[in-house]
């Protein structure tokens, strides 16, 4: 089941099914940023042994064709599912350059985590009678959607993706958030400035297929491995991207495994999950949690001191460069292989072919605290 808005509407999406609070507005404060390292991480795509493209970088708005407005188009975003709060800033921030771009931004998606359903509704946008110029896709899993992107391509949609990625041949384009391995570097530092080298965690993750995912818990593993040995994987876990079955999973990590120094939830809904079981089991404040998610909608965690760490990147921005990206493929003014264009406020971004094939890294990993997260607003 898909839910489909039309083009001159508003989303309003029911989130008490998930039990997370919607994204709001992006703040222009600056976080913490971790150093961001080249990286081989899993992708969908074939990997390079080529060090990844650099982040966009703001300061560097010189280079590269910059993309701008062309005539009026539609971009239909797809995310892995209707509700997550880092979807939901996605789209706030395409639609925040959209009518400087000239672009139509149209939020479709299913209501649950499935590549068999995601694959429906983006076959159902290239059969209708007025389909979008480009659908810009979050991959549920690595080969679900292929066909149907494939299709959208061979009737002339641009196909982009991000956050989570295809076979690089079934797109144009790929928005990574960051990189796989600096992203995997960061939570695992974070762990050890926290509890030491020694000890075990645990990963509570959403499918087993999710790419990014699996791009970040590689990254994490070969980390440890390198720089931590002594530190150990004692499992991981699945949560569906559901709030409830991630907190039963939290629950069966913890119990299976006492001696654990840290939980890392690393998908919207497994963070929630995952403090929800920390907090049943009496251990605020004895077992640390380093996730991956937007700081508005785990406030009230930072603020009872459950949640220890966050990283992530600005969604909202991260929306504005699927706007742009967009616009570029539609126009065919964006870089055929390597090369660099200016995305507005963004600045200056890269087409790499690490870890897959005309792949843009967008950001730095962010780092939000409970000294930091009040500055942040999504």
């Amino acid at each position: 089941m898909s839910h489909h808005l039309n083009r001159a509407g508003v989303l309003a999406v029911a989130m008490a099914a998930l039990g997370l609070a919607a994204a709001g507005c992006s703040s222009g404060s600056a976080a913490s940023t971790t150093t961001s390292s080249s990286a081989s991480g899993a992708s969908a795509a074939s990997a390079s042994s080529t060090a990844d493209s650099p982040a966009c970088d703001a300061s560097a708005t010189g280079g590269g064709v910059k993309i701008a407005s062309g005539k009026p188009i539609t971009v239909a975003i797809v995310p892995k599912l209707l509700g997550l709060p880092v979807f939901e800033a996605n789209v706030k921030g395409a639609k925040q350059v959209a009518s400087s771009l000239n672009v139509t931004v149209d939020y479709t998606a299913s209501v649950k985590a499935s590549g068999a359903d995601q694959a429906q509704v983006i076959q159902g946008l290239v059969n209708s009678n007025n389909p979008p110029d480009v659908i810009a896709y979050s991959a549920n899993d690595p080969t679900s959607i292929v066909p149907a992107l494939q299709a959208a391509k061979a009737k002339g949609i641009k196909v982009i993706g991000f956050d989570s990625d295809v076979t690089a041949s079934a797109r144009s384009y790929f928005i990574q958030d960051t990189s796989y391995e600096a992203m995997g570097k960061a939570l695992i530092d974070a762990v050890v400035a926290k509890n030491g080298k020694t000890g075990s965690v645990a990963i509570l993750s959403s499918t087993k297929d999710a790419t990014v995912q699996n791009a970040w818990i590689d990254a994490m593993k070969s980390y440890m491995s390198s720089t931590y040995p002594d530190l150990k994987l004692a499992g991981i876990a699945y949560g569906q991207s559901n709030q409830a079955t991630s907190q039963s999973q939290a629950t069966n990590l913890i119990n299976s495994h006492p001696d654990l120094k840290a939980l890392i939830p690393i998908d919207g809904a497994a963070v929630p999950g995952a403090l929800a079981a920390v907090k049943s089991q009496g251990l605020v404040g004895k077992l640390s949690v380093f996730g991956i998610g937007d700081p508005n909608p785990n406030r009230q965690y930072f603020a009872d001191g459950s949640l220890t760490g966050l990283f992530l990147w600005d969604e909202v921005k991260q929306g504005q460069l699927i706007a742009y990206v967009a616009r570029g493929a539609a126009d065919g003014t964006m870089p055929a292989a390597v090369g660099t264009f200016v995305a507005g406020d963004i600045g200056t971004c890269t087409v790499g072919n690490s870890p897959a094939a005309n792949t843009i890294i967008f950001s730095k990993p962010l780092e939000f605290t409970k000294e930091n997260y009040l500055k942040y607003d999504f």
